[in-house]
């Protein structure tokens, strides 16, 4: 091969590369920060309470970076807040659990309540778009789902919520989706914090997300393989 021929092969593989590169957000070490969500042999059920036995075994993220001041944050009564992630038969399915001094519920305003921003970017782009954005007051069913999200259910007097989100084939061993979870802390209307689950230094100006990949330990038996989609929408 040519002096010519291989440079257009390594500006090639180069331009293939690199906005997948650039759509990771790195760690400690340079290592890319992810979140793996493991295949679980039975589904949580969406009721907004974490005593399903997926939870116990699941290993959470804790919300802990503050986007304002890109410094780590620690835990306190005012906020503490984790999430952990799990998968089944095209689903990905989230617990949060929150421990938040005063709750604030009352404000007819998303902005001026405590609420929840969620980003999940199943084809995986790398960035924050509105598209793929999930606001989700606390306490509080959401509105109108916005696909894939499919059910949103909260417990505990809104110190913990469980969330379904469909992503059929999407979620399989291997496959990874964009992810970013964060809280917006409001006191007597008025936003106190940002608080949000990414490598310490990683502020709101950042526009990457982190990755969640989809692991498995187990593997689907084939009558599990042949479980109907219509008999897994009438249970969630």
């Amino acid at each position: 091969m040519s002096i010519n021929k291989q440079i257009i092969v390594i500006i090639s593989f180069l331009l293939i590369i690199t906005p997948y590169a650039l759509g990771h957000v790195m760690g400690e070490n340079l290592q890319n920060f992810q979140y793996n969500a493991e295949l679980v042999p039975v589904a949580p059920i969406v009721d907004g309470y974490l005593d399903d036995p997926v939870w116990e075994k699941a290993i959470p993220g804790k919300l802990e970076q503050d986007l304002v001041t890109g410094e780590r944050r620690p835990e306190s009564s005012d906020f503490t807040g984790s999430f952990a992630a799990v998968w089944r038969n095209g689903f990905l399915y989230m617990a949060v659990k929150l421990i938040d001094d005063q709750i604030e519920t009352r404000q007819k305003k998303l902005l001026r309540q405590d609420h929840l921003i969620i980003y999940l970017d199943p084809h995986h782009s790398g960035l924050k778009e509105d598209m793929y954005r999930f606001e989700i007051p606390i306490g509080n069913r959401a509105g109108v789902l916005k696909s894939p999200l499919t059910r949103v259910e909260w417990g505990n007097d809104g110190q913990t919520c469980e969330l379904s989100f469909r992503l059929d084939n999407i979620a399989s061993k291997g496959n990874t989706v964009g992810f970013a979870i964060a809280y917006n802390d409001v006191d007597d209307g008025q936003l106190q914090h940002k608080i949000t689950w990414a490598p310490e230094g990683y502020t709101e100006e950042y526009e990457y997300i982190a990755d969640l990949v989809f692991t498995a330990k187990i593997e689907p038996n084939k009558q599990q393989k042949l479980i109907q989609w219509g008999r897994i929408k009438s249970l969630y």
